[in-house]
């Protein structure tokens, strides 16, 4: 096993964002692997009263590295704009640290994380991310993921009622910045519409992708993007920050927020892993 990238490079980046936007980068556990040890980490920043919850991960799959680069980026453009934004973020940078260095989907052992959530026995990774969303309530998610064998954008979406889908817009601005759509009638086994997925009916509860185990734990409102690998870095990560400013329009506009108790926020209550929000 021969790393190609240097984890430890990439949390440096993210602490030096962090500083720059005045969070708070966090370590929430650490694993012992032949590779090394390592520590994950979630970054924590609030704007204002922080009305709206959002969870932002990327790095699941380590040879997606559009992904924490985009995110990276992302998080300078919430520091740019914190003073329009009445938002709490939970942000996890790299949920693989050996995947990422390896430039493999899977982690050191070979096991794809994003099937990991909610299982018996589950990967170390996987267990540090649950313990560190334990107890903690979302409005809106987006977990940022590359699709290894396309040449152009989708989008896996779902939402509860009563909560306005945004897929549709993240698609047309990719257009008209000129980036290329998924456009299959069926994407990852799933049928699909104009680059998108819309899933249809209940969502089983194990071996579950990290957006559906928060969807299961309350979230009403999911984005997962997928940038196409078969594009350069530079394309790949344009597209996401396309799909980001999307989001974040939405967010200046308090588009995610909801009428909730007083005193819920990102930081650990007691109701455990089942709440509802």
């Amino acid at each position: 096993m021969e790393k190609q990238r240097s984890y430890l490079e990439l949390i440096e980046r993210y602490r030096r964002v962090a500083l720059d936007i005045g969070a708070n980068l966090n370590p929430i556990g650490e694993l012992a692997t032949p590779l090394g040890d390592y520590t994950l980490y979630s970054l924590h920043v609030k704007c204002g009263d922080g009305l709206q919850r959002i969870c932002l991960s990327t790095g699941m799959h380590g040879d997606e590295p559009a992904g924490p680069e985009s995110l990276l980026r992302g998080l300078l453009e919430v520091g740019r704009r914190a003073d329009r934004l009445n938002a709490e973020f939970l942000v996890f940078p790299c949920d693989n640290p050996s995947g990422y260095e390896l430039n493999t989907r899977e982690n050191w052992q070979g096991l794809d994380l994003n099937r990991e959530f909610s299982k018996d026995g589950q990967a170390a990774e996987i267990a540090i991310v649950e313990s560190a969303c334990r107890g903690r309530h979302f409005d809106f998610t987006i977990d940022i993921h590359e699709y290894i064998d396309t040449e152009g954008m989708y989008l896996y979406e779902r939402t509860r009622k009563g909560h306005h889908p945004i897929g549709e817009e993240m698609i047309q601005a990719l257009r008209d910045n000129g980036h290329a759509i998924h456009e299959a009638d069926w994407i990852e086994g799933r049928p699909a519409s104009d680059g998108i997925i819309w899933p249809a009916g209940r969502l089983r509860k194990f071996e579950l992708p990290k957006a559906v185990y928060l969807w299961h734990n309350g979230s009403p409102h999911l984005i997962t993007t997928e940038s196409p690998g078969k594009r350069d870095m530079d394309t790949r990560v344009s597209m996401q920050l396309v799909c980001f400013e999307v989001f974040l329009k939405h967010l200046e506009a308090g588009d995610f927020a909801r009428a909730l108790p007083s005193g819920l926020s990102l930081e650990p209550d007691q109701t455990g892993p089942g709440s509802s929000l």
